[in-house]
């Protein structure tokens, strides 16, 4: 289906004809999900406005999805449910053990997480993945690994950062930039690091496979947020101490 470099540093030109228009799609949906947590946070909008705004991209990505006939951004939804469902751990841990993050009461719930957190994952995931794969075909895997984990590193803590100010969860006693917390900036990164491998991986078997590529992504992200709060999450005690402002 798509051409990958040689050698790990190597380029590739994608043999892909549907790449532009999948790239510009999954544009449009990112620029979706941003638009709606910029006015949730203007405006207060609270969980019931996350609730209604995620499934709102839901369906679009979805159903954009299956009008195009899109394989590749099909797997990636697979891959990303998978792990978004998984991900309901972590959140429960950060809630429960840590005490750092603190969602609203009144909302539908699944475990400790909002219900629409596990759909806001597939779209996230999704989104990356498909970019690292256009990364992939036009620099090669290192290159489009570090991109992709920098664009992780930095996409979803500017979610984490507007969702205090839309009232859909936020964080307390832990070292933070701005209103990210600096293990949710580095966990992100982490978790973003294998997607250009995952792509590799899923575009070149059956469809299938896609669930077992999504419960590894899903079971990769909670060592990541593991080893992110350890490393600089505690305001005392973490392996790199910062201090809580």
């Amino acid at each position: 289906m798509m051409a990958f470099a040689s050698a790990a540093g190597g380029h590739a030109r994608s043999t892909d004809p549907t790449e532009p228009a999948r790239l510009r799609f999954v544009l449009v949906c990112m620029a979706l999900v941003l638009g709606a947590n910029v006015l949730g946070a203007l405006t207060a909008a609270g969980p019931r406005f996350a609730l209604a705004s995620t499934f709102f991209t839901v369906v679009v990505m979805v159903g954009g999805t299956l009008w195009r006939r899109d394989a590749v951004l099909a797997r990636w939804l697979v891959i990303g449910f998978v792990a978004g469902w998984i991900e309901i751990a972590t959140d429960a841990w950060l809630v429960g053990h840590t005490g750092t993050l603190v969602y609203p009461p009144g909302e539908p719930m699944v475990w400790d997480s909002p219900l629409y957190m596990p759909f806001a994952w597939m779209l996230v995931l999704a989104q990356l993945g498909a970019i690292g794969g256009v990364l992939l075909n036009r620099w090669g895997i290192l290159r489009a690994t570090a991109a992709t984990a920098l664009l992780g590193g930095v996409s979803i803590p500017l979610y984490e950062h507007l969702a205090k100010g839309a009232g859909y969860w936020w964080y307390q006693d832990t070292p933070m930039l701005f209103s990210a917390p600096l293990y949710v900036i580095l966990s992100e990164a982490l978790i973003a690091l294998p997607l250009v491998w995952v792509h590799r991986h899923a575009v070149s078997r059956p469809g299938s496979h896609s669930l077992g590529l999504g419960l590894a992504v899903g079971l990769w992200m909670l060592p990541c947020v593991g080893i992110a709060w350890v490393l600089v999450g505690p305001c005392m005690g973490a392996w790199l101490p910062v201090h809580c402002g």
